[in-house]
């Protein structure tokens, strides 16, 4: 019996005075059981690497010079790769690194259980990998890094191939427009007997081969965007999840781009593109590709919150493609009516002059279209050929000679906390189920009243099987307690 509450301060330092050997032994046996589970718990060994995520410069950013760069969002762009690290397919991938007379048991899953990663300051990734020993931790992690940085350059190169193959069909085309443009200007010259056209003739024609050589490239970007775009939203469709839709600002920014490039196209059938409302045209449309996309970045991240990094960053491109898209096309608008006026006033011009400035355009069109994909297409096929540099190691895989786990201090301090508190438990509770006042002490201290006599107990009647078993209970903590 206990006089006011059992978790009282008073009380539970009095009862574990009392009691201090039931505290004792409960203490130094949980610490005992620490110490032979710290023995049993097999020893686990780690290797630390560490490597370098960049952004990408692939070749859309000199196809699509204009438009926004794709996958400017640093954070989404490690938290890809991180996916990319932890997939089946790495994993699959370093088994096969790994000697098969040591690791023919090992599988996907075990392999991506022993990897942990953490990033640092947006750029870096820490690599953990564990093992038995510290030789399997660093084998594992070398196959790893090995593994990862085939697969990166795996998708790098099949993004290169694709665009390479795209443009090399553009190329044979273009060069099949050439030949029959040179053929077309030089027939007409002979036919015509005329040499040259007058002077403002040629402006004119420059001025239209300008337009037409814009538009050419602006069809290639239409042409290569709408490819990514395909491509995005195939591999979207393949996870069976939806489109995140555009939100309000976002439209508003992709239509006032939009107003702006067709502004820029005009202006730069008049002027060059260093003339100061060029330039400012070119300000404000590089402001709205920021706040574009930030937006973006904060409406995939926020409002579609996922754990699918790779899944965020395939919407994330899908919203930045839309933008390139509905900018090429607005672009593409403005140069087609511009050049619809320039062939108008070329009409207006002597029907042999008219009929040279239209064939000489047209082979100063194709050899400019023609130049500009040969350049495309020789960095297309060096980027495939190439090593792609988005991941750079920094520090090669190194297993510390210690072993990571079991934590024995840890282990130790949380055995002697828990056997401590554990011990105060049961003392405090066999205190709280003993009912009566076995000593004079007791009744001085629960009634506050002065003993005149202790009365012996002569009874000898069975009690209830709940009574005697009680009762052993009780005995068995005071013997704990050095009070039996």
């Amino acid at each position: 019996m206990v006089n006011g509450s059992i978790w009282d301060k008073q009380n539970i330092i009095r009862i574990a005075i009392q009691r201090k050997g039931l505290i004792l032994a409960v203490f130094i046996l949980t610490v005992m059981l620490t110490v032979g589970m710290n023995a049993l718990l097999p020893k686990v060994y780690e290797a630390e690497t560490t490597v370098r995520i960049k952004q990408p410069k692939a070749l859309a950013n000199s196809l699509l010079a204009d438009q926004p760069v794709e996958g400017g969002n640093t954070k989404q762009l490690m938290q890809s790769n991180t996916e990319i690290l932890k997939s089946r397919t790495v994993a699959q991938a370093v088994i096969a690194k790994l000697p098969q007379d040591r690791y023919a048991a090992i599988s996907p899953n075990d392999i991506l259980r022993r990897i942990s990663t953490s990033s640092i300051n947006g750029e870096i990734l820490k690599i953990k990998v564990q093992g038995k020993t510290p030789e399997e931790a660093q084998t594992i992690a070398t196959a790893l890094m090995d593994a990862f940085v085939q697969r990166i350059t795996g998708l790098s190169r099949r993004e290169q191939k694709a665009a390479r193959e795209f443009i090399g069909e553009r190329l044979l085309e273009a060069k099949a427009e050439l030949e029959t443009a040179e053929s077309a200007f030089e027939d007409y010259k002979r036919e015509q007997k005329i040499v040259s056209p007058a002077d403002e003739t040629k402006v004119m024609v420059e001025n239209l081969a300008g337009m037409k050589k814009a538009n050419d490239e602006n069809t290639t970007a239409l042409a290569a965007a709408a490819a990514k775009l395909s491509n995005i939203r195939e591999q979207l469709n393949r996870q069976k999840q939806g489109v995140l839709a555009d939100n309000q600002l976002i439209q508003q920014q992709k239509n006032k781009l939009a107003e702006l490039e067709g502004e820029k196209a005009g202006l730069l059938a008049k002027y060059t593109a260093d003339h100061p409302q060029v330039q400012s045209v070119q300000a404000s449309i590089d402001k709205i590709k920021v706040d574009l996309n930030e937006e973006i970045s904060r409406v995939v991240n926020g409002d579609a919150p996922s754990t699918n990094h790779l899944r965020q960053g395939l919407l994330e491109n899908e919203i930045q493609v839309g933008a390139e898209l509905s900018t090429a096309s607005a672009r593409k608008t403005a140069t087609e009516q511009i050049i619809a006026s320039d062939q108008q006033d070329l009409a207006k011009i002597p029907a042999k002059e008219h009929g040279l400035a239209i064939v000489e355009r047209d082979v100063t069109v194709a050899r400019e279209k023609y130049v500009m994909l040969a350049k495309r297409h020789e960095e297309a096929r060096i980027n495939e050929v190439m090593q792609p540099l988005e991941v750079q190691v920094i520090d090669e895989p190194d297993a510390s000679p210690s072993p990571v786990q079991p934590k024995k201090t840890l282990n130790l301090l949380l055995g002697a906390v828990i056997g401590l508190v554990s011990g105060i438990g049961l003392a405090v509770l066999g205190e709280h189920v003993q009912k009566k006042m076995a000593t004079e002490e007791d009744v001085k201290r629960y009634l506050d009243l002065p003993v005149i006599g202790m009365v012996p107990d002569f009874t000898d009647e069975p009690r209830p099987g709940y009574i005697r078993y009680r009762n052993k209970l009780r005995a068995v903590f005071k013997w704990l307690s050095g009070q039996g």
